[in-house]
């Protein structure tokens, strides 16, 4: 089948014509073909255009891995609405705050993740059109309703040009950047991975990412070649390994931690038809991908990739890879390069930032700023370097972000929120290596002179303030912090002071 640079909604209906039977999604409480599919998907968009969604209107997506959140943010596109998914283990205030920016015009929820607070803010927006899945919440329209409604039927008129959704790269700050990803962006990166795996129609597709992580990561793949997708909403080891041997599962993609645990504790379990196991998000530790491979005779192939590449960029293959925790060579479809601070590339074997260039690539954010330089090239800020042989590696976030399995944490956030202690003077937050998480915050804090702080105190006064995951896990009391001449704090010093 010829789906050169087609929407989502024409790949769907596509093969919905040609393998109307095939299973597309499979879940524990339900699985639908894609002819299924895609009439859900069109009977949910004629609900959202009967009550006010228009092109161009954002439409939350507050659900976890579930057959309603591929099926809404189809829906959504299906009429050209922009499907903009919600982190919803945030605090309350924070998914208030971001949803408030978005302004969107419909919200799909299942409402037993949702706080009291969140439902009240929600509901108090009367010309917000909620649908809650779980089809129990007053006030809100159920999703039975929703999927009754007659079939949308208008010709899809979308350009692969056309923005598709709304990709936040965070929530918490107060001012989320909603990457401007077109339907063109989706198909050049889910064809990259397809060429980089040589991933085919029969392959059974297991994404344990985040359902607010580059959501369409969870269906893309397999809808551009007509898989099947399995959704697993529990992170539990054997649970995984069960599944991917109960459905013939044949590619996974997971974070570090969850490869872990399963050789932690699958040690005496076989994974005979899993052929790909992805890791993504995090750095994977080469002891972690040596066992893996010594247990289940595959590889963990490490892969990178951004919300602004649209996601992987740089992948290891099942027949060329590293297990030292390489991220991998540049994908089909991209290009990239390693630049200094003087805007210099440099050559193998030197630390440089990663640029990228290519279709994957989106343009800008939301609020109109452009992320491509006058040559096409997006500066992702990571540093790295590139061995001889065309393998990457990762060195640092150069804003110093924080990945807590695969999650993103900014210092500042953290920061700012400590700083709001009484008993705290100055605080500096750092990333530091933590074997099942990859990465955790550490504080280093200076108590207001006088006061005495423990981290006990310190835990406490974050919980209800920022998710557990952002929460330090480790205090270091301090008399004062180093500087630079400006007064900053130098946190290359501190740094440096780890490993000392």
């Amino acid at each position: 089948m010829d789906t050169t640079e087609i929407t989502l909604n024409r790949a769907l209906e596509l093969y919905a014509l040609h393998s109307p039977n095939k299973t597309f999604i499979t879940h524990q409480r339900a699985t639908y073909s894609f002819k299924q599919t895609h009439d859900l998907v069109n009977r949910v968009a004629t609900t959202l255009k009967n009550n006010g969604v228009r092109q161009g209107d954002p439409v939350c997506l507050m659900l976890p891995r579930v057959p309603e959140l591929i099926i809404a943010f189809l829906a959504a596109t299906r009429i050209g609405a922009l499907p903009a998914p919600v982190n919803y283990l945030l605090c309350s205030n924070d998914v208030i705050n971001f949803v408030k920016q978005i302004s969107p015009k419909a919200i799909f929820s299942d409402t037993r993740i949702l706080s009291s607070e969140i439902n009240t803010a929600l509901t108090e927006t009367e010309t917000l059109l909620r649908i809650d899945t779980n089809n129990k919440k007053e006030n809100w329209v159920n999703w039975s309703t929703a999927v009754i409604a007659e079939p949308y039927t208008e010709k899809d008129g979308f350009q692969s040009t056309d923005v598709a959704y709304l990709n936040f790269t965070t929530g918490t700050s107060g001012q989320p950047k909603g990457a401007l990803a077109t339907h063109a962006n989706i198909y050049w990166n889910t064809r990259s991975a397809i060429k980089a795996l040589s991933l085919t129609a029969e392959d059974v597709h297991l994404c344990m990412f985040a359902s607010f992580a580059h959501p369409h990561e969870l269906f893309a793949r397999s809808l551009y070649t007509g898989a099947s997708v399995i959704l697993l909403e529990e992170i539990n080891p054997k649970t995984i390994v069960n599944t991917i041997n109960q459905h013939s599962i044949t590619c996974m993609m997971g974070l570090a931690p969850m490869y872990e645990m399963m050789v932690n504790h699958c040690g005496s379990m076989t994974m005979p038809s899993l052929r790909i196991a992805e890791s993504g998000g995090m750095y994977t530790r080469q002891a972690i991908n040596e066992e893996f491979l010594r247990q289940f005779g595959i590889p963990i192939l490490s892969v990178w990739g951004s919300t602004e590449t649209t996601g992987i960029a740089l992948a290891n293959r099942d027949t060329d890879y590293q297990t030292n925790g390489s991220m991998g060579k540049v994908c089909p479809y991209y290009q990239v390069k390693l630049m200094d601070d003087n805007n210099s590339e440099v050559a193998a074997g030197e630390i440089g930032e990663l640029f990228f260039k290519g279709p994957g690539i989106v343009k800008g954010y939301d609020d109109h700023t452009c992320i491509l330089d006058e040559n096409g090239w997006y500066a992702s800020g990571d540093i790295a370097t590139m061995d001889n042989k065309g393998f990457y590696s990762f060195i640092e976030r150069k804003s110093g972000m924080i990945k807590v399995t695969g999650l993103k944490v900014y210092p500042l956030q953290v920061e700012l929120i400590l700083l709001d202690h009484p008993k705290i003077a100055e605080i500096a937050v750092l990333g530091i290596p933590d074997r099942r998480k990859g990465n955790i915050p550490k504080a280093f804090v200076v108590p207001v002179e006088g006061k005495h702080l423990d981290s006990d105190d310190i835990v406490n006064f974050c919980k209800g303030k920022i998710p557990p995951y952002m929460i330090p896990k480790q205090f270091e009391i301090m008399e004062d912090l180093p500087k630079i001449g400006s007064g900053k704090i130098n946190k290359k010093a501190l740094v440096k002071s780890l490993f000392l």
